[in-house]
């Protein structure tokens, strides 16, 4: 919620080395309840956000060949760029997995929510 101060724990959710372009991992953040995505789409970025569709809960999933992010329960397509909805169903943006890189480790250190 905007206005609200939500602490959130820093974790290591990879190694930078691990993820080449055009692949993902799929990690828990904040909590092992809460499925998300890391993204690898080009060179320089690395991206992160929740695995959960804001449509009905359904797990995405990311298709590189397409540089999307697929909800496969009712269409739905988010930016891999950030979050947004492109098409579809979904009401709201993914939460977006705040990341920071600390020499090879990519540490998920908060979510934001639009």
């Amino acid at each position: 919620m905007e206005g609200c101060s939500h602490s959130y724990p820093a974790v290591v959710v990879a190694q930078k080395s691990e993820i080449p372009v055009g692949a993902f991992k799929i990690f828990s953040y904040p909590e092992e309840i809460n499925p998300c995505l890391l993204l690898h789409p080009d060179e320089n970025t690395f991206v992160a956000y929740s695995r959960i569709c804001t449509h009905t809960s359904c797990p995405v999933h990311y298709q590189a060949e397409a540089n999307r992010i697929f909800c496969p329960c009712h269409g739905g397509v988010f930016s891999v760029a950030d979050g947004s909805v492109l098409a579809g169903p979904p009401p709201r943006p993914l939460p977006r997995i705040t990341l920071e890189q600390r020499g090879n480790d990519l540490v998920a250190v908060g979510i934001v929510k639009t």
